[in-house]
């Protein structure tokens, strides 16, 4: 009983600091307070009405920090208040480590704690992000930080279930697989209606599945690697090799999450998958082996699986949907001798309707291609997945002089090939 209260007292704290958190670093602005100056570090809601005397000096901190960014140059002081904010937080989930061993209470402490963090790094250092995300904000880091916390505790969940009954095993994997594939292939970055052509949403894509859930699925991979090796050899040889063989087997993977390799991506991979060989094997579990293989066979493979299929659907609607409408844009000019002054001008003559880019299955309103005229050429786009817009041009070529025609343009000749801002599927970014 004791120990329920003690839990459940923690929890209630563990709230509140999020409550407070939330009003103070957590709700960015609302679209009509973007149109006008709204001090970054003001409290929200009730506690807007509060004089906070104490955080006058930290608020003071802020501002100088604003002004360093602008400029281009570290303000060291601004590592006070978010070491201030960040602090309590991190002490927060490692306390709820301790009271509680349920890997997927743990999972969700963790990500309420690196939530917390991520406000006061937003709130502290990085205004910009914050206000351009604006209420959406922290939705967008508690998703992204939920998956950040199932991907690192992933071995302790794969072990939990390992003793549940086959048909729970089989829930709790398509639970896992299904919201990543489903994410993947229906996040867009490029929804015209959000501010900067900019979509919060991309953040959990992006950063949570392409860039740290690769790196922590490597690293369990890695793991689980030295791990079956140190459960073949046991003895002082095994514990020596095993973070060797992790740190190597990091290392060989390193081409899954960078596209680009330097001694800070490497040691980011191969120094915590030599460690957690080395931890998890002193703990003496039973084939842990095994927990961390499938780990991080299972974050790996669900995240490409939705990145894979992601890119399909980019390529489908820039080399086979696209094509429909230009073919039919070129139609109309060769008929007309001027572009036309928007797509509707193409139906029934040319299309019967104009058909749609697809991001992933879910159909949606803004899944439309927009077409500009700009007299003497267009600009046809349309959002695809992840976070690329892509965008067409036609061929170009100058006018001849007064009474000179115009031709095709030969090499080296002023004049333009038609082009796409985007390749068949998204450059990789790291």
């Amino acid at each position: 009983m004791a120990r329920t209260a003690l839990r459940l007292a923690y929890l209630v704290l563990f709230l509140a600091l999020a409550l407070v958190y939330y009003e103070f670093l957590g709700a960015g602005p609302t679209p009509s307070e973007r149109a006008g100056y709204v001090a970054w570090w003001r409290p929200a809601g009730w506690a807007r009405s509060l004089e906070w005397q104490a955080l006058k000096p930290l608020q003071a901190i802020g501002a100088d920090t604003v002004q360093a960014r602008h400029e281009g140059r570290f303000e060291p002081r601004s590592l006070i208040p978010l070491g201030l904010f960040a602090a309590p937080a991190a002490l927060a989930s490692a306390v709820g480590f301790a009271l509680f061993r349920s890997a997927l209470m743990r999972a969700a402490l963790l990500a309420l704690g690196l939530t917390l963090c991520a406000f006061s790094y937003y709130g502290w250092l990085d205004l910009e992000t914050w206000q351009d995300y604006s209420w959406r904000w922290p939705a967008v880091l508690l998703s992204t930080t939920g998956y950040l916390a199932a991907f690192a505790l992933a071995p302790a969940i794969v072990q939990a279930a390992r003793a549940r009954s086959p048909t729970v095993q089989v829930a709790a994997l398509l639970a896992f697989v299904v919201p990543i594939h489903v994410l993947s292939i229906e996040v867009t970055g490029t929804n015209p209606q959000l501010a900067w052509n900019l979509s919060p949403w991309p953040s959990l894509t992006l950063f949570g599945f392409l860039l740290f859930g690769l790196m922590i699925g490597v690293i369990h991979l890695a793991a689980g690697l030295g791990l079956a090796l140190r459960e073949r050899l046991p003895g002082v040889t095994g514990a020596a090799l095993a973070p060797l063989v992790a740190a190597a087997a990091a290392l060989a993977l390193r081409g899954i999450p960078f596209e680009r390799s330097s001694a800070v991506r490497l040691a980011a991979l191969a120094v915590p998958a030599a460690l957690l060989a080395t931890l998890a094997g002193r703990r003496g579990a039973r084939r842990a082996s095994v927990a961390f293989l499938v780990a991080g066979l299972l974050v790996l493979g669900s995240i490409k699986l939705g990145q894979g299929h992601a890119e399909w659907f980019l390529a489908e609607a820039r080399d086979a949907i696209a094509p429909q409408v230009i073919d039919a844009l070129e139609r109309y000019r060769t008929k007309h001798a001027v572009h036309a002054s928007s797509l509707e001008d193409l139906v029934p003559e040319e299309l019967p309707a104009i058909p749609r880019p697809r991001i992933g299955w879910l159909g949606s309103d803004d899944e439309v291609f927009t077409f500009t005229d700009l007299g003497d050429s267009f600009l046809l786009e349309f959002p695809g997945p992840l976070w690329v817009q892509c965008a067409y041009s036609p061929p170009y070529e100058e006018e001849g002089e007064e009474g000179e025609g115009a031709g095709a343009s030969e090499p080296g000749e002023a004049g333009l090939a038609a082009a796409w801002s985007c390749e068949s599927k998204p450059p990789r970014l790291w």
